[in-house]
């Protein structure tokens, strides 16, 4: 009888030592680990977030870090994939955005930040935005979303070329776009302020090829004042008038005007634009007058600019 009792008391003294140790394991067992398994777990979900970014300029995740907004909570992200463990099952509304340089966002507005001088800043970051995607979680599941980044940036570069020799009765170009947008939501794309803002041109001469319609300087080496700015969107109420102030070598100036509406119109409206050459030829004759003789647009997105 004894012999029976010593053998139950050591049986149960056994079975108490290995489910000790099956405890410890199940509390020390990393997650990932699959042997891991948690009773109260079996209710949430995860979540694996992939952000496509071969439509932006540089087509890979930026450097900096960007953000993940899961319904009302914002994480700091890096990288292409993101996983969210330990998710309470219900739908969320997911949106990436990257938030760059010389622009800064707040409750959801992307606005560009000013020049010293008080006009729009003229070479902010990209700023890039995502899709928003509706992920419903399961318990006990895994869920995947994939974000499609685009820009809210675009690239344009104002060129504005001379026949050989006109250069030296112009000092020198300098000219501004009205009509410019500060201000975007970027969960919708729609501008939010509604004054019109201005871009200074910073024109600076150089000597680049020409390839316009002037058929005797095709290839050739040409004075050309160019400047490059970068835009969030328009104010489509606005005609987007260019000016450009010439001043001559005299001493004397003049203004020219041209309307870019139909041209910035749609650069805002196609996501996949992203980059606008706007080129123009002038002539000087007997250097006191300027008139524009010719003048196109060259596109470097995906679509074409009509």
């Amino acid at each position: 009888m004894k012999r029976h009792i010593f053998y139950i008391f050591t049986s149960m003294v056994v079975m108490l030592l290995l489910a000790s140790c099956v405890k410890d394991r199940l509390l020390l067992l990393p997650e990932d680990d699959p042997e891991y398994y948690n009773p109260d777990e079996w209710k949430l979900g995860t979540m694996i977030v992939n952000t496509d970014w071969s439509r932006t300029d540089l087509g890979v995740a930026p450097s900096d870090n960007y953000f993940l907004l899961l319904n009302e909570d914002t994480y700091l992200a890096e990288g292409v994939t993101n996983i969210f463990r330990h998710m309470h099952p219900e739908t969320y509304n997911v949106f990436a955005y990257y938030d760059p340089q010389g622009i800064h966002i707040e409750d959801n507005v992307a606005t560009v930040d000013n020049e010293s001088d008080g006009t729009l800043l003229r070479t902010p970051g990209t700023l890039m935005v995502s899709n928003f995607e509706e992920a419903k979680v399961m318990r006990s599941d895994t869920t995947y979303v994939n974000l499609v980044m685009r820009q809210l940036v675009h690239e344009v570069t104002v060129s504005i070329y001379m026949w050989p020799g006109d250069e030296q009765y112009i000092s020198s170009i300098t000219g501004s776009i009205d009509g410019i947008a500060q201000a975007v939501d970027i969960t919708t794309g729609e501008v939010v302020s509604d004054y019109n803002s201005i871009i200074s041109l910073p024109l600076t001469l150089t000597y680049t090829p020409y390839n316009g319609k002037e058929e005797e300087l095709q290839g050739q080496s040409v004075p050309t004042y160019t400047c490059t700015i970068r835009i969030i969107d328009i104010i489509h109420s606005s005609t987007q008038p260019m000016e450009l102030h010439i001043t001559y070598s005299d001493g004397t100036e003049a203004t020219m005007t041209i309307n870019l509406e139909n041209i910035l119109d749609n650069i805002s409206k196609k996501d996949d634009v992203t980059k606008v050459e706007l080129d123009y030829f002038i002539k000087t004759e007997s250097g006191i007058r300027t008139s524009i003789i010719d003048w196109h647009v060259i596109d470097e997105g995906h679509h074409d600019i009509k």
